[in-house]
């Protein structure tokens, strides 16, 4: 679950690795990279939780050492290479501490971690200065360490929510913490516009899609052509409905694993850089693949023989070369841009009309036709068409009115 939860105080985490300690750092690359999402905000209080469908088959608490031990034992077995963690930054000691801790016990294990930065809070990473200041910290304190997860050489870093800041900022913040571009930042979601500032692209969720594989293959497309890094998503299932979110919230069923095995395969056949599952012990929106009460080993098991073929099947891309290249346009130059933080995608021009798709604030979209009154836009979302309330958006580009009508 992409927000804070409340952990009650946790003990003193000891920390046996510190930076500077002249290990040198391992690089995680093989012939196939596949991470797990990874959330370290559970303690015993978390599982009375009445919203929780399902519990971990052993309950625990996220700063123990014994639970992480056997959590990176569990990917391992199933070819997992590195889990990539939801971090606050500095600012949160708690959150800090599990994560500092997290790599620690994964370079006892020959196993690697990630920061996956976290804008979604409203405490912390508010505002460019406290991002700065996370960024900082984990460039001088953490990606040397010899579990931090690296791609051809380079550390690894996720952010979630990026769209808090605009690719101007971005560009700021970069420019004072990694101008070179010495580690590879990866953007989350349908963000193609922060391209070139970041060096990749991933999309947290994708159990919106009716077509996994059109969807995984059009988004591979779409980074390819600003040379970027894919990394494409691969997920169990989906339910949020408890979360008090209201039409946001969705359900995408299990179907006893065809989903998983279905995002699966289309992440692979996608050709990414890396591959990674939402998510291995994300219980508040039931996308976990982790042993757990109502499906045992299930998922893990399946995961496992997911892998192994997925590995078996040769080298993955080689490094993105050259710089952004401008977005896809239709031949009109119109881009939808939507101006609430999300907006339903529906399969016909209707509020009344299925639901395919969720786009989001400020982030662009091709726009292809309009409806006679022009209160319906269709847009390409990189999944597919379908429509939006136009009032909803704003357009750039060109012309509204020589957009074709449908």
């Amino acid at each position: 679950m992409k927000t804070w939860i409340c952990l009650g105080l946790l003990a003193a985490l000891a920390l046996s690795l510190l930076p500077g300690s002249g290990v040198p750092a391992v690089d995680a690359q093989g012939t196939r990279l596949v991470l797990a999402f990874y959330y370290g905000w559970y303690n015993g209080g978390t599982w009375a939780d009445g919203r929780l469908i399902d519990r971990p088959a052993e309950p625990y608490d996220s700063g123990d050492r014994g639970a992480m031990a056997r959590q990176i034992g569990q990917a391992q077995s199933a070819g997992i290479d590195a889990f990539v963690m939801s971090w606050y930054g500095p600012d949160n000691a708690i959150n800090t501490a599990i994560f500092e801790s997290l790599l620690d016990q994964a370079a006892s294990q020959g196993f690697f971690i990630a920061a996956d930065v976290d804008l979604g809070s409203a405490e912390f990473n508010a505002t460019p200065e406290a991002t700065l200041n996370t960024l900082r910290y984990l460039i001088a304190n953490l990606i040397h360490r010899p579990a931090y997860l690296r791609y051809e050489g380079k550390p690894v870093i996720f952010f979630w929510n990026q769209g808090r800041f605009t690719a101007q900022q971005w560009t700021d913040i970069r420019a004072q913490v990694d101008p070179n571009h010495d580690t590879i930042w990866i953007a989350e979601g349908d963000a193609l516009q922060y391209l070139g500032v970041f060096d990749g692209l991933c999309l947290y969720n994708i159990a919106w899609s009716r077509n996994p594989t059109a969807t995984a293959a059009n988004w591979a497309q779409n980074v390819a052509r600003r040379n970027a890094y894919w990394v494409a998503t691969a997920m169990p299932g989906w339910d949020d409905s408890r979360m008090g979110r209201g039409d946001a919230a969705f359900i995408t069923a299990r179907q006893d694993g065809a989903f998983f095995r279905n995002t699966f395969n289309a992440a692979a056949a996608s050709n990414p850089h890396m591959l990674i599952i939402t998510s291995w012990n994300e219980y508040f929106e039931n996308s976990y693949i982790e042993p757990s009460q109502v499906y045992g080993t299930f998922y893990l098991d399946l995961a496992r023989e997911l892998i192994a073929a997925y590995k078996a099947g040769g080298a993955p891309p080689t490094a993105p070369a050259g710089g952004a290249v401008p977005g896809p346009q239709t031949s009109a130059g119109l881009v939808a841009i939507p101006i609430t933080s999300t907006l339903n995608v529906r399969q016909a021009p209707s509020p009344d009309a299925a639901r395919v798709a969720q786009v989001t604030l400020n982030n662009r979209y091709p726009l292809l036709a309009r409806n006679a009154d022009g209160s319906w836009w269709l847009i390409d979302y990189g999944g597919g068409q379908g429509w939006i309330a136009a009032q909803y958006a704003r357009y750039e580009g060109g012309d509204i009115n020589a957009l074709p009508v449908q």
